[in-house]
């Protein structure tokens, strides 16, 4: 990924932390999303570090990579997906995004239920590539209450903050202060979403 993205952020606050700085002590190589991340390490022994999520971080591990940890348990709570629209499309087409995240959230309750486990097995292992005990694997740690996906992909509003934090502390957004998580977020849409599947 560009090194002002997410996990690039991440694996920059995780370096820091151990004392290690951009520059003097390493280089980035952006060379792609996580599948490509993987790949480059496996092939090529300059790259000695990545930010892998599942199941490309069990596929790593099944390589004989070895982890420097979970990114949540080193930094913190981190909403790392979301779907962005302007204000503007929000308001005009509500009752559109309403649908769209109602499907969303049907979506991952359909992923993470024990009924499902098979098909969502299957899905995962066709999708992405990887054989059926990494897809496996990747299953549990997904519907695991404690790691996986948020109940109902609810927003995780001190994972945002800390996602903003982040920007300001690492690139320098905002001149170095975070601003309010409003200024970003109206869950307005998402309860109505809510509403909308107990109906």
């Amino acid at each position: 990924d560009p090194p002002n993205t997410a996990s690039a952020l991440q694996r920059k606050k995780i370096l820091l932390m151990g004392g290690p700085k951009e520059g003097p002590d390493y280089a980035i190589h952006p060379i792609g999303g996580t599948a490509r991340r993987l790949r480059g390490l496996k092939e090529n022994k300059a790259y000695k570090a990545a930010m892998l999520n599942p199941p490309f971080s069990l596929d790593a591990k099944a390589a004989g990579l070895k982890s420097m940890g979970r990114a949540i348990d080193l930094i913190g709570p981190y909403q790392a997906t979301g779907t962005f629209v302007l204000r503007e499309w929000a308001s005009a087409n509500r009752g559109t995004l309403e649908r769209y995240i109602a499907a969303y959230i049907e979506g991952c309750r359909w992923a993470v239920a024990p009924a499902n486990r098979e098909a969502a097995v299957k899905v995962l292992s066709e999708r992405l590539k990887v054989a059926p005990a990494i897809a496996t694997q990747t299953w549990e740690l997904l519907s695991d209450p404690n790691f996986g996906l948020a109940r109902d992909c609810r927003f995780d509003m001190q994972g945002f903050r800390s996602v903003l934090a982040l920007r300001a502390e690492i690139e320098g957004s905002w001149g170095g202060k975070a601003p309010p998580p409003d200024r970003y977020v109206d869950l307005s849409y998402y309860e109505a979403a809510l509403k909308r599947i107990a109906k």
